[in-house]
Formats: C-alpha cells, sequence, structure tokens
C-alpha cells in the first residue's frame, strides 16, 4: 500500500462469503488488518449446524441450512477453487459423500458431493481458522458512516457500530449478508446514497432479489435409535414428491449423511416447501401450530420413528437465492462508489451469493468473496 498508516478492513457476516473474503484478504494483509462481526452466536450463516446433547451425554449435530456442497459443473470455477477444496479434504472438514441420495434433483448439478462430518458451519470455521482471523460473534453492526479525513490524514474511513455500543473506524468495509440485511445497514448512512448513484446495478435491482422461505425441523434421538433408523431406510437424504406431501419436500438422515461414525446422536432434518414457508411465515403461525403440523406430517412419512428426545424449529426468512442479481460481465460483487468519485473515497463493497452468477453454492459464496476481496484491495492501492 502507499501509505504507511496501518490499514484495517472489516466483514460484516461470519457466514461463507464472509470467510471467502478474510481468506482472499489474507494474502495480502496481516491477520490484525482484517476484523470480522457476525450477528449470531456461532459462525456460518446459512451454513447453521445445530448442537445438543442428548440422553448419556453424547453430542447432537445436524445441518439445518445447507446440507452438501457440490462441486460446480463450472470447469474453470472448479479448478480455481480446488486448493480450498484440497485443504478443507485434507483437514478432514470435507469427505466425499457415501450415503445414497432418493430422488435427487437436477439444480445440484453432476459435481462430486461432500459432506461435513462435524456439520456445515465447521466448514466456514475452518475457513476463518486457515486465515488466522478469529471473528467476533454476537456483535451485529448496526450502523455504517462515512468520516471525512481530517487534517494530514490521506483517507476518509467508515464507522461501524454495533448493537453492543462498540464504534470502529476501517479503510473498507465488506458487507456479507444477505441483501435485506445489508440494505439495512448500509441505509444508515451515506452507503446508501452511494448506492442510489450507483452506475449499471441501483437499488431497484437488489430489492428486487428473492430468496425462499422455509422452516427446518431437526429431531434429535439418543444412539441406540441408530438402529431402528437402519432397520426402516437405506437413504442419508430424500427429496419428498408432492404426491407424498405438499409441505415437506427434504429428509435427511442427517447423521448417517454425515457418516454417522462418532457414536453420537441421531438426527433427522426436515425442510418444508418454499410456499409453505412463506405462506405460515407472512401469517404469523405460532410455532406452536407448526411444529404440530410438521410433526404430523413427518409422522405420516415415516411412521416408525420413535419419539425424539429434543427438536428445534428454525424458520429461514432467508434462505437460497432465486435468481442471483444480473451484475455486468457476471460480476460476484458490487462496489460502491460515491457520485462524484475521488480517489480517498474508501472502499465499500457488497457480497455474497445473489451476486454470483453461480448463485446459493458453496462455490458461488467462494467467488463472490474472492472477488470482493479484490475489488477492496484495488481501493486501497488507489488511496
Amino acid at each position: 500500500m502507499p501509505t504507511t498508516t496501518p490499514v484495517r478492513v472489516a466483514i460484516v457476516g461470519g457466514g461463507l462469503t464472509g470467510a471467502a473474503v478474510g481468506r482472499a484478504l489474507r494474502r495480502a494483509l496481516p491477520a490484525e488488518s482484517v476484523v470480522v462481526w457476525e450477528g449470531l452466536a456461532q459462525l456460518g450463516g446459512r451454513m447453521m449446524t445445530e448442537r445438543t446433547t442428548v440422553l448419556g451425554g453424547a453430542t447432537g449435530l445436524a445441518d439445518s441450512g445447507a446440507q452438501y456442497v457440490t462441486v460446480t459443473d463450472d470447469a474453470d470455477v472448479a479448478e480455481a477453487h480446488k486448493p480450498l477444496y484440497d485443504s478443507l479434504a485434507a483437514a478432514g472438514v470435507l469427505v466425499p459423500m457415501r450415503g445414497r441420495i432418493e430422488g435427487g434433483r437436477a439444480a445440484d448439478g453432476g459435481g462430486t458431493n461432500y459432506v461435513a462430518p462435524q456439520g456445515v458451519a465447521s466448514i466456514v470455521e475452518r475457513v476463518f481458522s486457515m486465515s488466522s482471523l478469529s471473528p467476533c460473534c454476537s456483535r451485529r453492526a448496526t450502523a455504517l458512516r462515512h468520516v471525512a479525513a481530517r487534517g494530514e490524514e490521506a483517507r476518509s474511513r467508515w464507522e461501524l457500530t454495533s448493537a453492543d455500543g462498540r464504534c470502529e473506524q476501517f479503510d473498507g468495509v465488506v458487507v456479507a449478508c444477505p441483501i435485506p440485511d445489508m440494505l439495512a445497514l448500509i441505509d444508515t448512512g451515506e452507503g446508501g446514497a452511494w448506492l442510489d448513484g450507483a452506475s449499471g446495478v441501483g437499488r431497484a435491482d437488489l430489492t428486487g432479489v428473492q430468496y425462499s422461505s422455509r422452516y427446518a425441523l431437526t429431531l434429535f434421538y439418543p444412539a441406540s435409535a441408530a438402529a431402528v433408523f437402519a432397520a426402516h431406510i437405506d437413504w442419508a437424504a430424500r427429496y419428498v414428491s408432492k404426491a407424498d406431501d405438499d409441505a415437506i419436500v427434504y429428509l435427511a438422515h442427517d447423521s448417517a449423511k454425515r457418516g454417522g461414525e462418532d457414536g453420537g446422536a441421531v438426527s433427522l432434518v426436515v425442510h418444508t416447501s418454499v410456499p409453505y414457508g412463506i405462506r405460515a411465515l407472512k401469517a404469523a403461525e405460532p410455532e406452536e401450530s407448526v411444529l404440530a403440523d410438521l410433526r404430523a406430517r413427518v409422522g405420516k412419512l415415516l411412521p416408525w420413528l420413535p419419539e425424539p428426545e429434543s427438536l428445534v424449529l428454525r424458520p429461514w426468512r432467508v434462505s437460497q437465492v432465486r435468481y442471483p442479481v444480473a451484475l455486468p460481465g457476471g460480476a460476484a460483487c458490487l462496489p460502491l462508489r460515491p457520485a462524484a468519485g475521488g480517489r480517498a473515497a474508501p472502499a465499500l463493497v457488497l457480497a455474497g451469493d445473489a451476486f454470483s452468477p453461480l448463485g446459493s453454492r458453496f462455490d458461488g459464496c467462494v467467488q463472490s468473496g474472492e472477488s470482493a476481496a479484490a475489488a477492496v484491495l484495488a481501493a486501497l492501492v488507489g488511496t
């Protein structure tokens, strides 16, 4: 960098895109220059892994968000991301999926499927760890304000404020979270005006992005239930047809899907259809009603199921991106600039699966994160 002043870059979002941003930034910046804020108590974002302890002390894990990683059919992208896949595989974080998928869908493509034995959240945790970054969880960004350069300062900065009152300044910010949260943050300051003045892609493009909404129900059983499951099903995951149920689209014998060799709790994950999720969420259906309905439906699909020891119902208001933003040239992120331009403007980059041509896939998030890091570094070099 042309300046000797220490550079600081903030990543808002501790999901896979944020982890990919951090990994790429660390090739050019020291760890102390990269700060990650995550609003939830755990990393992963929509790569969410539920954790619990069941009778006998066995640990229960279940992926309630992303289920498995399918390598993209895009040969160039697959080759570019191969080092990341290889490092995750070498660490045992990713392993080829051995379990059978019943009723597989064409949308997954023909690439290799991988699972995470310790849950998909462990992938995100590992990428951050590989980059020697320690994200700050439970730190939700609530305001983003542009701070003008003063005196002899060469550049202006962004000031981030968190829900717990913490306030820090940065030379660049990458907002790597779902678009509704992204817009809510940048509209607290000048970033919203930068978006309104952007050329090519504007606010209407972002507000027009639609996400699928659904519920995920996770049922946990003691390790002894493994024999019951093995006696009745031979699949690790099953896509459910409308003829079988018009609300449930996916079932996963999650502990078996991830390998099932750790002797831990048995878990079953249930995903609803998007129409069911949208309807129930818009109607603000009580959680008890949704839970009772889904348990009854699961009972009809799998009448042999024992009573679960514990369960988690998670509403995913923002799940997969149905259609990514059509950015010029198929870009995977959106760098914002003030209308007047200027070399001293601090970098502000929007990133995530909504910007990648690959959409809500592992490779799409990684692609967007790497593009965002490149955009931030290019802006810093110009200041």
